[in-house]
């Protein structure tokens, strides 16, 4: 068979393969969207061998995909999970549920990619990163819990309480923007967090630098 890689570059395809067989069709099935293209069962499956055929071959005949382990999967993410929505004759697309779980395996495929090729940052420089990436906001903003965000964790996340003085808090405040900036380039999400904190706790940042 003469299958080849619909999408991904050389990167991509390498860090990917060692992921889940359901993270891996959720990643296939999300960047068929991406590209445009339109995939059925039979597809996937044949995405899922080229890409990983050490995990997706007939035992024995590595040459051959084996379809039983990704059609197992794929009824489990669409009916358990509500990862994905569609059948075997039209294809299958990502539910809101599934597209929220491929843009975090995208955020962390791009990270480990990242940190592999570019000796640009130090493990100094990345310890305020990961610290941000384990705060309560992150997680839950990750997760899709944005209700769930309340004001300690935007204040946990800036590392500001309200005994500081307004002008430690501003400095604080710069600081964390700083790693942002620094990292919003491979992680998206952390700049989304940082403008949905800023937007819900308006309020609360004006009264911590005491501005009208």
């Amino acid at each position: 068979m003469n299958i080849k890689i619909k999408f991904g570059n050389e990167d991509d395809i390498e860090s990917i393969k060692k992921v889940s067989t359901e993270n891996l069709i959720l990643w296939i099935i999300g960047k068929s969207e991406e590209e445009k293209i339109k995939l059925n069962m039979e597809d996937i499956v044949l995405q899922c061998w080229v890409i990983n055929p050490e995990k997706h071959s007939l035992r024995g005949y590595p040459q051959y995909p084996d379809s039983a382990v990704v059609m197992k999967r794929i009824p489990e993410m669409s009916r358990k999970k509500g990862l994905l929505v569609g059948n075997t004759t039209a294809g299958y697309k990502l539910s809101e549920l599934g597209k929220q779980k491929f843009r975090i395996l995208l955020i962390e495929n791009k990270i480990k990619t990242k940190n592999k090729t570019d000796r640009t940052v130090s493990s100094m420089d990345e310890a305020p990163y990961k610290k941000l990436i384990k705060t309560p906001a992150y997680l839950k903003f990750r997760n899709g819990l944005q209700e769930q965000i309340v004001e300690t964790d935007f204040l946990y996340f800036y590392g500001v309480n309200w005994h500081n003085k307004s002008s430690v808090i501003q400095g604080k405040i710069k600081n964390v923007n700083l790693i942002i900036n620094t990292f919003g380039s491979k992680d998206a999400l952390l700049k989304e967090v940082a403008d949905f904190l800023n937007l819900k706790f308006e309020k609360t940042i004006k009264s911590l630098l005491h501005e009208k």
